[in-house]
C-alpha cells in the first residue's frame, strides 16, 4: 500500500466517507409557522360497519295496511 499501513488507510477512508455522508444529508426542516402547534394530523378513529338493518322493503307497506286493517275492526 505505497507506504501507508492499512488501519491509517481505512481511517482516512472512513474520514471520506463520513464527510460525503454529511454533505447528502437533508437539510433540517424550515421552522413551523406557529410555534407549539402540531400540524400532524390527528389519529382516525377505526371504522365499524353500519348496524344490520333488515332490508324488507315491504315491512313499510305490511306495517300499513295491518294498521288499516285493525282501524276498520278486520283485524283485533
Amino acid at each position: 500500500m505505497s507506504g501507508q499501513s492499512f488501519t491509517s488507510a481505512a481511517r482516512e477512508a472512513m474520514s471520506r466517507l463520513r464527510s460525503g455522508l454529511a454533505a447528502r444529508r437533508s437539510p433540517p426542516p424550515p421552522p413551523a409557522i406557529l410555534p407549539g402547534l402540531d400540524t400532524r394530523p390527528a389519529p382516525m378513529r377505526p371504522l365499524r360497519p353500519p348496524a344490520a338493518v333488515n332490508d324488507n322493503p315491504l315491512a313499510t307497506l305490511e306495517a300499513e295496511v295491518e294498521r288499516d286493517l285493525r282501524a276498520h275492526g278486520y283485524l283485533r
